[in-house]
């Protein structure tokens, strides 16, 4: 990256690009999730296949961090929001995939030893993180203004 132009380095969709796989290999969370929800369509179906091993990571190191013999229990609507979830139909399905049990049907239970990883994450719908972002737009349309906005901050290089 040091090595590129300083016109390239300081395009956006590079230093977004940067800022998104930086809080990935740092395990940020809320940056992670905050910084997918802002990104434009393809870059969001880019990322979308990383989005389960990331949700897995924070809930790993929620669970690290709450869980107590007698259980610490945290809100679905806040998971909901930290995870950038679909809702809390899928933060439940995330908890329960994961061994975690559920104070009612509002609040996750973080108690010692309960946490599990068995197989691949659980898929989910990722409609918050790609699919709203469509906006009743084809997938051609998408493309092309994204494309055309590229254009239009593409740094020229010097030859």
């Amino acid at each position: 990256i040091l090595r590129l132009p300083a016109a390239l380095r300081s395009c956006p969709a590079l230093r977004t690009a940067l800022a998104v796989d930086s809080a990935f290999r740092e395990g940020n969370a809320a940056r992670l999730f905050r910084l997918l929800r802002t990104l434009p369509y393809l870059q969001s179906c880019a990322v979308q296949c990383h989005v389960g091993r990331a949700r897995r990571g924070a809930l790993a190191r929620l669970a690290r961090a709450l869980s107590t013999p007698k259980g610490q229990t945290l809100p679905l609507g806040f998971m909901v929001h930290l995870l950038a979830l679909d809702g809390p139909n899928e933060a439940r399905d995330l908890c329960q995939a994961h061994g975690l049990p559920l104070d009612g049907q509002e609040r996750v239970v973080f108690l010692r030893g309960r946490y599990t990883e068995e197989g691949l994450p659980p898929a989910g719908t990722c409609q918050i993180l790609v699919g709203n972002k469509l906006g009743g737009r084809t997938l051609e349309d998408v493309a092309m203004a994204e494309e055309e906005d590229e254009a239009v901050d593409r740094p020229t290089t010097e030859v």
